[in-house]
């Protein structure tokens, strides 16, 4: 098994040294070694995920056995992780795979859109939780529904701490993920986190809390909300950005070079690297610099 490592072991630790574990989305494999180099540079601990939208994308099993190598390799403690898993099948099917963590986010539908009710949520996600727990694999569940108050129903969305209560009562799961103000992608103008509803949830749940939707909230605001009991952040939309940012400035480069390469007659040379590689790189300080707002920096 070598670092590989399920996530409760990690998110624990976490909780108990008030920090946070960084859990980053990979899509191929310039995200994927991004994500593990820069774990390696922090000497931090880490979580790279896989959302199931990945089968639009490209066979699953594929890119697994790509984070297998990378993580055969890694010389700190690391899970392999399945983000916003909607239903029992696809979630199975990731689990076959040899996913250390998945994640069943029962708070909508199949379709990503409709909320289900706190039954049909606490119902798939006990079920869930039986057959990860057989093996030895940590699960994730949330409670609540993600997005800015100002977009929503105000505060109705948020995670209300004795419902939390219940869920992990009624379901089992390792750890939690809770509305508190972000969302997934970007924000419009600056979020509001309610840090005192991540301790108020803490301290009724005792288990590790999750914030989904980290990309754009402030520094302060993810410091205090860990100091508060958030000991997983998840962070994708930031990787992303970093990747457009790059590779837009790649291609402005090489288009630069063909102009003069044009002008002398001579023949265009074609190297995706020169793209990727830049990329590469941003994507991985992308994720460094989470990492040390986390707080998890050389606790590997």
């Amino acid at each position: 098994m070598g670092m590989l490592r399920p996530s409760k072991e990690l998110v624990t630790k976490a909780k108990q040294g008030k920090y946070a574990v960084g859990a980053f989305n990979a899509v191929n494999m310039e995200s994927a070694q991004a994500v593990f180099d820069a774990g390696e540079r922090e000497r931090a601990p880490f979580i790279i995920q896989i959302t199931q939208t990945t089968i639009n994308y490209t066979e699953p099993d594929e890119l697994f056995a790509m984070l297998r190598a990378l993580s055969e390799r890694a010389t700190v403690p690391h899970a392999i992780h399945l983000d916003h898993g909607r239903s029992f099948a696809i979630v199975m099917r990731f689990l076959r795979l040899g996913m250390t963590s998945v994640m069943i986010d029962g708070s909508l539908g199949e379709d990503g859109k409709t909320p289900r009710t706190y039954d049909d949520n606490a119902a798939i996600t006990r079920k869930v939780v039986e057959a990860a727990h057989a093996i030895g694999v940590t699960v994730e569940g949330e409670i609540g529904w993600l997005g800015q108050v100002e977009d929503a129903k105000g505060e109705e969305i948020l995670t209300k701490p004795d419902e939390a209560a219940r869920f992990v009562k009624d379901t089992g799961v390792d750890m939690l993920a809770v509305a508190i103000g972000t969302k997934h992608g970007l924000f419009k103008g600056t979020p509001k986190i309610y840090a005192d509803r991540v301790a108020e949830i803490a301290a009724v749940t005792n288990l590790p809390l999750v914030m989904h939707g980290g990309t754009g909230v402030p520094d302060d605001a993810v410091r205090k909300a860990v100091a508060n009991g958030i000991s997983k952040i998840n962070i994708d939309t930031q990787i992303r950005v970093a990747f457009y940012d790059s590779v837009i400035e790649s291609i402005h480069e090489i288009e630069k070079e063909f102009a003069e390469i044009d002008k002398k007659g001579e023949v265009r040379k074609f190297d995706i690297r020169g793209i990727l590689k830049p990329a590469r790189e941003a994507m991985r300080e992308a994720v460094a610099n989470r990492i040390r707002v986390f707080g998890s920096s050389g606790k590997a």
